[in-house]
Parts: structure tokens; sequence; C-alpha cells
């Protein structure tokens, strides 16, 4: 089913991943609308099937139309697998929110955690999570997904901080950003990369306000992941290359840090 053309605009559009979801996305669609509930903001949701080969579909169709939700709740086919990024900016394009907002249907986030999201609405031009993920004392720990999930997430922070400059703790997840903003800075990456490289282009606009939310995210409980596919993993090295070309002052930063670590008093 098509997004129909729709008139006037919302606080938040809401757009939802799905790739092989059946077994996911209907609880990730019932935790937005519990979040949402509990706020007076309007929405919308852009769910983007990125041409499921299960019952992705007519799951979501069944749900949306028994639930009486057409209008609200919108769901697009794409006919060949077009990747993450593209669907995220042609949903964009598409919603009609003054922010945009990225749940993935794998339905790792709850409610709570995601109402802490929209709780800052309006307080920043980016909104951005952390998880303030750890390899083995896990007592601080939010981040509640496989060792090696965590491993690769600390190691692509480090590695886009050191090519950015940029000192945020995370750079993917449910982003919020001013859909304005965002839609002047298009990616052209299709892999789970593309939010870093987003991020990193808008941040390097010094008006720019972000901050920063710490949450608990739950590792998936059906179907493999995405992320360490041969595909994701080609277009995650495109977003870092770029990232490296679009920070001119790179040789400086680098610089900076070794000056700071050589300098560093060692320790007693």
């Amino acid at each position: 089913m098509e997004v129909a053309e729709k008139q006037g605009t919302v606080d938040i559009t809401i757009f939802v991943t799905c790739y092989n979801e059946q077994d996911l996305i209907i609880s990730a669609l019932e935790t937005i609308r519990t979040t949402m509930a509990l706020f007076s903001y309007t929405y919308e949701v852009l769910i983007y099937d990125d041409a499921s080969k299960d019952n992705s579909v007519q799951v979501i169709q069944d749900y949306v139309g028994k639930n009486g939700l057409q209008g609200q709740f919108e769901l697009v086919v794409n006919p060949v697998n077009q990747g993450i990024g593209i669907n995220y900016f042609r949903a964009a394009e598409r919603g009609r929110g003054e922010y945009f907002m990225i749940v993935h249907g794998d339905n790792a986030v709850k409610p709570v955690e995601i109402g802490k999201m929209i709780n800052l609405l309006g307080r920043a031009d980016i909104i951005v999570p952390y998880y303030g993920t750890r390899l083995f004392s896990l007592k601080y720990n939010y981040d509640h997904r496989n060792f090696m999930r965590r491993l690769l997430s600390l190691t692509f922070a480090m590695i886009v901080r050191i090519l950015s400059g940029h000192e945020l703790r995370y750079f993917n997840g449910l982003v919020i950003h001013r859909r304005e903003t965002l839609l002047k800075h298009r990616i052209n990456a299709y892999g789970l990369g593309f939010q870093a490289e987003l991020l990193c282009r808008i941040l390097n606009d010094p008006n720019v306000s972000y901050l920063e939310v710490k949450l608990h995210n739950d590792d998936r409980t059906s179907g493999p992941t995405s992320a360490f596919k041969w595909r994701n993993i080609i277009s995650v090295c495109g977003s870092l290359w770029r990232i490296f070309l679009f920070n001119p002052n790179f040789i400086i930063q680098a610089v900076r840090r070794l000056t700071r670590a050589e300098g560093k008093e060692p320790a007693a």
C-alpha cells in the first residue's frame, strides 16, 4: 500500500524500518503507539518494507486495518531492496513532521526509552541516544546486545570520532533531527553508516545544537542482524571515507590528540 497524498503538518514523523521482521514489527509499532500516547504531540508513522521475503507486509497491513490506523500509519513496499539509508531519506522527503525520527523494526528499544527521546523534543536541533556500552564491566552497561555487536559499536564510534573530530558517544540509533535540516544534507549511502555520516556533516555547522540521552538498548529476540552483511560493510566503509573527506581539520585534530596523549603523566 503506497503512501497517499496528505495535507497539513505534524510535530514528528517516525520512520520505521522493516526487512524480514514479521515476528517483531508489530511489537515495534505497539511500542510507538504506547510511547506517543504519553505525549500531546501529533505524529505519523511511515513504515518502509525493504522487499521482505517473509510475511511482514501482510502482517503490517492486517495490523493497520484492524486498528483503524489508515492515514496515520502508512506502509511503503519496495519491490527491490534499497537499503536503510535510501529509505531513510525517502521517508524524510515524504514526511510532514517538523522533526524526524527513526525506529527500527526489531523493537530493540522499549517505550520508556523512546519516551526519554520524545521528552526532549524541541530542546535541541538533534537528539542523539547512547547506551554507555561496556564490553566487560557490565555494572553501568545500558547496551544489552551480544558481545560482538557491542565490540563493533565501540570500534565504529571510536573510528568516527577520530575521523570527524566530533565527540559524540554514539553515532547511530533512534536519532531525532529537524526534518528540514537533514534534507539539506542528503547522504548517498544505503548501509548502517548513513546516520554517522549525516550527523558529522550537520554538526560541522557550529550553530547546530544537540543533546545526548542515555538509553537502554536490547538485543534482537528473533532473526539475524544485517550489520555483518558484506553489502552493509562496504557501504559503511564508504561512509567512513566520506566522513574523513568532509573533515578538513583532521590533521590538526590528530596532532592535538597526540600532543595531549604525550603530555599526560604516567600513572603511579
